[in-house]
């Protein structure tokens, strides 16, 4: 079980990694850059959507448990950032990352580029919510497997995850977050990752099919939304019409991932 967890605190150390990249290399924080690694790793968690996740759940379980999780899962979704939003409105106007925002230097693209405290607060659960299945499926696939956890599950799981997680932390660099206050943050996707890839080993190993579908459904269902309601706009700000062209391209890098994985 501890392996378990070990793997896939690995895979999910890529948010880690991503901070560190962005912080070292500030050029990332501009509009452009977090616009287009934003637009590249939207495509990457749509394809991880429909081949990780929908396509798995509807191959163990079928069309509907599949569509009840991801219904549950957008619903569920929307309904925490709306509870999230209405107890934050006290967030709103001259909040200290707001600030930081209009003080980030003269150039005004900034101001528009960076992750407002709303975004950043919903990006986050929907990291939370992005790493969950993915570490189930690195238990389960350590618990299943003839020769131990594959190595490139983990690998896809941490390469495809890289661009998200420098986008992400570029938004939020840009919109005056520091990078303890980000490092912290994503350390907590990481401790709950290796916490669920104990969980797909010691729990979920017999579950039947059908319960393990509606999960990765569920995962899908709110990525989904995730991805329309804050990557996009984000990445829209940055970058304009090339949005499309890089989340197509991100769509392509997380496929090929997932084949490579799966070969």
């Amino acid at each position: 079980m501890l392996e378990a967890a070990i793997f896939a605190a690995i895979a999910q150390a890529a948010l880690i990694v991503g901070a560190l990249l962005v912080w070292k290399f500030p050029i990332l924080t501009k509009p452009v850059y977090v616009g287009a690694l934003m637009a590249f790793g939207a495509g990457a968690v749509i394809s991880a959507v429909g081949t990780d996740l929908v396509a798995v759940a509807y191959d163990e379980a079928g069309a509907f448990p599949t569509s009840l999780g991801i219904a549950i899962g957008g619903l569920g979704y929307f309904a925490i950032v709306a509870l999230l939003e209405k107890q934050g409105a006290s967030q709103a106007p001259g909040s200290p990352v707001e600030d930081a925002v209009v003080g980030a230097g003269e150039d005004e693209e900034a101001e528009v580029a960076g992750a407002t405290p709303t975004e950043a607060r919903n990006l986050f659960v929907g990291m939370i919510i992005d790493g969950v299945p993915e570490s189930v499926a690195i238990g389960l696939t350590l618990h299943l497997a003839a020769v131990g956890v594959s190595a490139a599950l983990v690998g896809s799981v941490f390469v495809a995850g890289l661009p998200e997680a420098i986008g992400v932390a570029a938004a939020l660099l840009a919109g005056g977050y520091s990078l303890q206050r980000i490092i912290g943050r994503f350390s907590i996707v990481v401790a709950i990752g290796a916490f669920s890839g104990a969980l797909g080993y010691q729990v979920l190993v017999n579950a039947r099919p059908s319960l393990i579908a509606i999960i990765q459904a569920i995962a899908a269902g709110a990525l989904l939304v995730v991805v329309v309601n804050e990557m996009i706009p984000i990445a829209v700000r940055g970058v304009r019409r090339w949005s499309g062209v890089l989340a197509a391209a991100g769509f392509v890098f997380a496929a090929v991932m997932t084949w490579v994985s799966g070969s």
